[in-house]
Order: structure tokens, then C-alpha cells, then sequence
């Protein structure tokens, strides 16, 4: 009863910040740009208004992921609410985990309008809406969970610039992290390879959620990594909202 109503405060309070309004403007936008893809490219038309939905949920919600997530203790603390919610019987877990669950539950809905509203337009476009795309979108919902626990976690010990700049550096490494590896362990000294090591399997390895190309390309997709995926993201959600736990657990207020 606690996390819901921690959870759901969140959600509203995400609402008032004009998220969804928002989301409707980019889902206009997206379908409109859409629109002129068959005649810019005879074709390739169906795979680039594909590829064009997947990325841009991908994009727009890891910014709702990151922008509001960063912004989630700060502003229990600047308006002081924080004294108050602390006052009562909630531990400082099930706080950081309500949180954590009301930016997801904006997360979900989010991503549920935006795949409505670009299947809507593939009905018009007459382009087919796969089941492969669904777990597409699946597999989104899976990287969002890791990008929000680590939005949730720096925001628990530093300023909103600060959990923004830290998530979007964490998120783009992620994405690039086979190369990280790469990079560090070709022709490198010993001292370099260790750190491209210890990052390498310190932060969330993102790339394992883009299915997008393949699933634009009808390629055969691997169903045991896909579930390996999914459960990687349950588990490094669960020992960053930890780590989240024990840092904020440790702040004077």
C-alpha cells in the first residue's frame, strides 16, 4: 500500500510536468515526418518508417527516463516534502523503490502511447505491424528499467545537471560498451585494460536490447538471448535500486 501510493504520487506528479503532453506533440511529429518516407525513398519505404517509430521511442523515452528521473529526490528535498513523507512510518527503501516504480508506470504509458499512435500510422501506411516488433518494444521497456534505476540512483546524491549528465554518460557508454572492451584490450598496457574491464562489466550492457535492425530486416532472432536480456535487466535493476538503497540510507536530513 505504501509503494502504490509512493508510486502513484510519482505518476502525478510526472503528469503536471506536461510528460504526456509532450509525448502526443512527438508522436505528431513523428507520424507527420513519417509521412513523406515513401516518396523520399522508393523502396526502402516500409523499413525506414520501421526503423524511424522504434528509434524515436527509444530516444524520447530515455530522455523522460533521464530528465525526470534525475529530478525525483531533488524535489522531494527542495520542497521539503521529504521531512514529511520520512516523518511516517516509510522506510527509505520502499521510498526510493515507489519512486522508482512511478516514473516506471510514466514509462510504460508513455511507450503504450507512442507504439498505439505508430501502429495507428502503419495501419495507414499500410505497412505490417510484426510480432517481432512488439518484442522490440518489450526489449525497450527492459532498457528503460536499467536507465531509470540509474537516473533513481544519482539522484539520490547529487543535483538534477548532475544525475542527467552521469545517466547520459552511463547510457551512451552502455550502448558503445563492446567497443569500450575493444578499445582497451587492443595493444593497451596492462593498467588500461584492467579499467576498460572493471567498466566493461561495471555498466549496463545496453546493446543487448536493440533488436531494432533485425527486427526491420526480418532477420532470425534469438529467443534465448532475448529472455537472457530480459533477465540480465532484472537483476541490474535490482543491485542498483540496492546500491540506490544504501546511499540514500545514508543521508542526513
Amino acid at each position: 500500500m505504501k509503494l502504490w501510493a509512493l508510486a502513484r504520487n510519482t505518476f502525478r506528479e510526472a503528469v503536471r510536468d506536461k510528460v504526456l503532453l509532450t509525448l502526443i506533440v512527438i508522436a505528431f511529429l513523428v507520424t507527420a515526418a513519417a509521412r513523406l518516407v515513401p516518396s523520399l525513398a522508393a523502396g526502402e519505404g516500409t523499413k525506414i518508417i520501421q526503423d524511424l517509430g522504434l528509434k524515436s521511442m527509444t530516444l524520447f523515452c530515455v530522455l523522460i527516463a533521464v530528465l525526470v528521473g534525475g529530478r525525483l529526490v531533488y524535489r522531494e528535498i527542495e520542497k521539503r516534502t521529504i521531512f514529511v513523507i520520512l516523518a511516517k512510518p516509510v522506510a527509505r527503501w520502499q521510498f526510493v523503490l515507489g519512486k522508482y516504480l512511478g516514473l516506471m508506470l510514466v514509462l510504460i504509458t508513455s511507450v503504450a502511447i507512442m507504439t498505439a499512435w505508430f501502429a495507428l500510422f502503419m495501419v495507414i501506411a499500410r505497412v505490417p505491424m510484426t510480432p517481432q516488433m512488439l518484442l522490440a518494444v518489450l526489449l525497450l521497456v527492459m532498457e528503460l528499467a536499467v536507465v531509470t534505476s540509474i537516473a533513481v540512483l544519482f539522484s539520490t546524491f547529487v543535483t538534477p545537471i548532475s544525475s542527467a549528465v552521469f545517466a547520459f554518460a552511463v547510457y551512451f557508454t552502455g550502448n558503445m560498451s563492446s567497443s569500450l572492451l575493444y578499445w582497451g584490450t587492443k595493444d593497451k598496457p596492462a593498467a588500461l585494460q584492467f579499467i576498460a574491464q572493471f567498466f566493461y562489466y561495471l555498466l549496463p550492457n545496453l546493446a543487448n536490447f536493440d533488436i531494432t535492425s533485425a527486427v526491420v530486416h526480418r532477420l532470425p532472432l534469438d529467443y534465448t538471448r532475448v529472455g537472457l536480456s530480459v533477465a540480465y535487466a532484472l537483476v541490474y535493476v535490482a543491485a542498483v535500486l540496492l546500491v540506490a538503497t544504501l546511499v540514500f540510507r545514508r543521508r542526513n536530513f
